[in-house]
């Protein structure tokens, strides 16, 4: 598999794994590890719903380039001496979001901004052989269905881009403390799924609950009678129009028919999501 086809299904498999607990409607997974084996240029920061835009401010916000640097040196003397051993550097390029001291913005923050530091931690290179490198990453926390694919782009273009690896085969290793499954970002990927309707029948007989929010959120941007409410939601906006633009017309009609058949009803006034924490 492509590493656009191992995030789909990674993130298939996670909406079908049992919560360790949810917060509203967002599925929260702890302490888990993802191993990625291809790191190719199949995966695109359009494929997240984003522009070039996204990049600009990852690499703000994570590109430690003193850190860096040296590890780059550090990694070079390893492969030198071709032998084990692990180099790493820090991606704490920002402490807090926002202008202003952290008590100010803990006092003037809207619910959404983020006041707990970077969700990437640092990386670690390990020689393990002559032919094989691995980079393990580690995360506070991630947002799986939209931030991180953003995120993958990011490591493979920013951060590891920068180390020479040779013909060594190169395997990424996520480590998470904490990952949320927000059903609002399902369908973003949508356009890459072979057979949509199958995998959502797939989730539906692991984990009803979120399958139930997965409709509610996914119809709310296809099916013009659900929207409730996120047209004064800018994010939620950016990803109607994204899942519009993108899905095939032919999958569109029959994913707006299966949303209707499957839809849950609304028991509750439309609420604003919560996402304070991942970025």
């Amino acid at each position: 598999m492509n590493l656009k086809q191992e995030w789909t299904t990674h993130l298939l498999m996670l909406c079908g794994t049992p919560a360790d607990l949810y917060s509203g409607c967002r599925k929260i997974l702890r302490n888990r590890i993802i191993t990625f084996d291809d790191f190719d240029k199949s995966l695109k920061i359009e494929d997240s719903g984003y522009t070039k835009s996204k990049m600009t401010m990852l690499r703000k916000n994570y590109l430690h380039e003193e850190s860096i640097a040296m590890a780059i040196r550090l990694w070079d003397r390893r492969r030198e001496q071709a032998k084990y051993g692990s180099v790493s550097f820090t991606t704490f390029n920002h402490f807090v979001k926002g202008k202003g001291t952290l008590d100010e913005i803990v006092e003037k923050k809207s619910k959404r901004a983020s006041v707990f530091g970077p969700c990437i931690q640092s990386v670690s290179l390990t020689w393990i052989d002559k032919k094989n490198v691995s980079a393990d990453i580690f995360y506070r926390t991630t947002e799986f269905a939209k931030k991180f694919p953003a995120d993958l782009v990011f490591v493979r273009d920013e951060l590891l881009s920068r180390f020479d690896f040779g013909d060594m085969k190169l395997t990424v290793n996520f480590h998470f403390a904490n990952i949320t499954i927000h059903p609002m970002y399902i369908v973003t990927a949508i356009p890459l799924l072979k057979d949509p309707i199958k995998s959502f029948n797939a989730i539906k007989k692991a984990d009803k609950f979120f399958f139930d929010w997965m409709i509610k959120w996914s119809a709310r941007y296809i099916c013009p009678e659900h929207m409730r409410g996120i047209q004064k939601f800018a994010q939620a906006m950016r990803v109607h129009k994204d899942a519009n633009e993108r899905i095939d017309p032919k999958t569109l009609k029959e994913l707006q028919r299966y949303f209707r058949d499957n839809h849950p009803g609304h028991r509750n006034a439309y609420v604003d999501p919560d996402e304070e924490e991942e970025e």
